[in-house]
């Protein structure tokens, strides 16, 4: 059984930073890919600020039902509301404007 086992791992494994064998098809070369997950945390990160962002809306939403639903407390919840999305969307620096200066020379 260990020298089966030996057998099977020196026929298929590879040493560390060889290339492995290509049996790709015709005219491709290709190697197996790892996947990594490498902005985890900003992941994360945005992932937080969307959940504080639709939190927010939710609160804003029941001052605005427990104010009476008014005018006056609806034209409140849409500024705060507009507040809120200017810093949610301020603080993902997926949707952050560019606001480096571009010149042409």
């Amino acid at each position: 059984m260990q020298l089966a086992a030996l057998l099977v791992t020196t026929a298929f494994m590879v040493p560390p930073g060889e290339q492995v064998a290509d049996h790709s098809q015709p005219y491709h070369y290709t190697q197996p890919t790892i996947r990594t997950f490498e902005r985890r945390d900003e992941d994360e990160a945005r992932e937080r600020n969307w959940e504080s962002y639709v939190r927010e809306l939710e609160d804003l939403w029941l001052e605005y039902r427990e104010a009476g639903s008014t005018v006056r407390a609806w034209k409140r919840y849409q500024r705060q509301a507009y507040q809120a999305k200017r810093r949610f969307i301020y603080n993902d620096p997926y949707y952050a404007p560019i606001t480096r200066n571009i010149r042409e020379d």
